[in-house]
This record gives C-alpha cells, structure tokens and sequence, in this order.
C-alpha cells in the first residue's frame, strides 16, 4: 500500500511539473508574439496602449491582416479591432 501511495505521489509530482513547464512555456511564446505584434503595429503607427487586453482570437486575426497584402483595408480592420478595448 505504502509503494503504490509513493508510485501515486510520483506519477502526480512529475505531471504536475512537466504542465507548469508546458504554461510557462505557452506564456513565454505568448510574450514573443505580443512585442512582435507591437513592433508591428508602432511601424504602422497604431495605438499598442491596450495590446495586453487583447484575447488570442483578436492577435490572430490582426497577425493574419498583417500577413494580408491590403495596405488600407489592413490597417483599418485592425482600427477596427483595437478600437474595441478604447473604451
């Protein structure tokens, strides 16, 4: 009974490690993609005041304007979305 509490303990001791390191890592890949997007959006001359209110669909789908070859169009759907949390 004491082994299998201790194999237990184990198993639950390294999932719980290896998923802190998955989040951290996420949270890391998630910092890198909003200075990118910033930079982005500084040389476009837009507003990077609220980017750390922005859910991941929102970065997504400014990154993929981004990638859009519409010079206008793309700068003003991203108004659009930015727009949102001016309030």
């Amino acid at each position: 009974m004491k082994r299998t509490f201790t194999t237990i303990m184990t198993v639950a001791t390294l999932s719980l490690a290896l998923a802190a390191g998955s989040a951290n890592a996420m949270g890391d890949e998630l910092d890198q993609l909003t200075r990118a997007l910033k930079n982005e959006l500084t040389q476009l001359g837009l507003p990077t005041d609220h980017l750390q209110d922005l859910t991941l669909a929102d970065i997504s789908a400014i990154q993929g304007m981004l990638n859009s070859e519409d010079g206008m169009g793309k700068v003003q759907g991203i108004k659009r979305i930015l727009d949102k949390y001016e309030n």
